[in-house]
């Protein structure tokens, strides 16, 4: 992401900021909101060829395949699921579920426990060291963020944080949103059947 784009997202945010604190319309930058917003996801989704060989040299660090990283990220969400659930979830067959945990249980990435209740279900469990590759990603992700912001001054920052507490509060409103929706849909259903 160009030093220029940065800025220039960083300088629209700290309006937006002082926008709300002051009431003051922003200095300048596109009045149109449709522009706006196309500007932001252009920065936000923006990732260069060297971007990506950085997110799959650090996958790759683990000797990971994506089939493998969605499956311990299937895990991290979901707990410990069996053979038939996880297939769901990977949408795959019952057999290329089993090959794939096969795999990755020689590499020490998952293992299979009886369940408590019954034994006869067997459940996937991700192992430590299965739990440490998004845990390593994060650290790294983190290292090289700090990096980057080491770049920018105290107002580039403020203005940041700003703007990444404005989206996290819109996303919360967007999921609680969504679970009332599908609240609504479903006591909808129940009423009608």
């Amino acid at each position: 992401m160009g030093g220029l784009r940065i800025r220039y997202i960083l300088h629209v945010m700290q309006n937006i900021s002082d926008t709300r604190s002051t009431g003051a319309a922003p200095e300048s930058g596109p009045t149109d909101r449709q522009a706006l917003q196309q500007e932001l996801l252009d920065v936000m989704t923006d990732m260069s060829p060297r971007d990506r060989e950085g997110a799959f040299k650090a996958w790759h660090r683990h000797s990971l395949s994506l089939v493998h990283l969605n499956v311990l990220a299937v895990l991290e969400m979901a707990g410990p699921l069996s053979m038939k659930r996880l297939a769901e979830a990977l949408d795959v067959s019952d057999a290329s579920a089993t090959g794939i945990v096969d795999r990755m249980e020689k590499r020490g990435l998952v293992e299979r426990r009886h369940g408590l209740d019954d034994r006869r279900v067997v459940l996937v469990h991700p192992t430590d060291e299965g739990q440490t590759v998004f845990h390593d990603a994060a650290a790294h992700r983190r290292e090289l963020l700090g990096r980057v912001l080491r770049e920018l001054s105290e107002t580039e920052m403020s203005a940041l944080l700003t703007g990444m507490r404005a989206m996290h509060t819109a996303r919360r409103r967007l999921i609680d949103a969504d679970a009332d929706l599908v609240a609504v849909e479903g006591s909808e259903t129940h009423s009608s059947g």
